[in-house]
């Protein structure tokens, strides 16, 4: 039986967390809390946590802008679809199938499809990588294949900014909803 280990990281983050609701930074208070925090993980280890991930900071300084870009023009797209007269706006519901099967980058990429706005994220199939969205003000089969191709962008740029190993599969060939 291999003893228990201690990790790092969460002691500091136990340690922070007891001197932060002590209220002062005082030495007890920092060794009470690597006390404390280490008994707490002695009791309830937490397991190894392996994620793949090896933040490269210019493709995340990429990533970010870029999600901030995207983030502007589409409120002010959703913004003057709200308040200009004309029919009212239409959607499309839409499958995009993501061609990293990890599970943590499909997360990401589902959770900042769903944060730009004129996006919601219906499903997200981790063992096939489909992502279920609806898009606003969609009508063509062109403007559908252009909010696909944005997704998969997104994608790449993640698994750039993210990815211990940034090779993608192929995609599954997709079909039209």
């Amino acid at each position: 039986m291999r003893p228990r280990r201690i990790q790092p990281v969460p002691l500091v983050w136990l340690t922070v967390i007891w001197v932060a609701l002590q209220g002062s930074i005082t030495w007890g208070n920092v060794l009470a809390g690597v006390a404390l925090g280490g008994l707490v993980l002695l009791v309830f280890p937490l397991p190894r946590l392996i994620t793949g991930v090896r933040l490269r900071p210019w493709a995340f300084l990429v990533l970010m802008v870029r999600f901030q870009v995207d983030l502007i023009f589409s409120s002010c797209r959703v913004a003057w679809q709200a308040v200009r007269p004309g029919p009212v706006v239409d959607g499309v519901v839409m499958d995009v199938w993501l061609r990293g099967r990890a599970t943590l980058f499909q997360t990401i990429v589902a959770e900042m499809t769903a944060l730009v706005p004129g996006t919601v994220v219906i499903d997200l199939v981790s063992e096939t990588g489909q992502l279920t969205l609806h898009a606003l003000d969609v009508h063509t089969p062109d403007e559908i294949a252009q909010i696909r191709r944005d997704v998969l962008a997104l994608e790449r740029r993640v698994v750039r900014a993210l990815a211990a190993d940034t090779r993608l599969p192929g995609a599954p060939a997709e079909v039209a909803s």
